[in-house]
């Protein structure tokens, strides 16, 4: 199974990660746009859960960075936060990334929302 990539601050960034590490996935983490930028070349996440607001960047600029970049224009980005961004479902966001998840999710949305975007045989 590859890896799905959780890009957040630390405390929502570790919690997502343990609830889906518990749940048998495979996880990378990264604290920064940049940094998941560059991860993502060396982990070749099938899924990025990436927080729109992070201390050190914006997962917004993130994503339309990764969208650049030929190996990673169709892989699913989940954007994080407390609320949607305003436009979710309009061009050119809807573009940029697969959906939206609230950052407090229960384990259980944030299963549901992982699996419904990953490929059957990466579950």
């Amino acid at each position: 199974m590859l890896p799905i990539l959780v890009v957040a601050d630390a405390e929502p960034r570790r919690r997502l990660a343990d609830i889906l590490r518990q749940a048998g996935y495979f996880v990378a983490e990264a604290n920064s746009g940049e940094s998941a930028i560059n991860l993502a070349y060396s982990v070749s996440p099938k899924l990025i859960l990436m927080a729109i607001v992070m201390q050190d960047s914006n997962g917004l600029e993130a994503a339309a960075k990764l969208r650049r970049i030929s190996d990673f224009q169709s892989l699913p980005i989940i954007l994080l936060g407390s609320v949607p961004p305003i436009g979710m479902n309009d061009e050119p966001l809807a573009s940029l990334v697969s959906g939206f998840l609230n950052i407090d999710a229960s384990a259980k949305e944030l299963l549901a929302t992982v699996r419904s975007h990953l490929p059957v045989n990466d579950q």
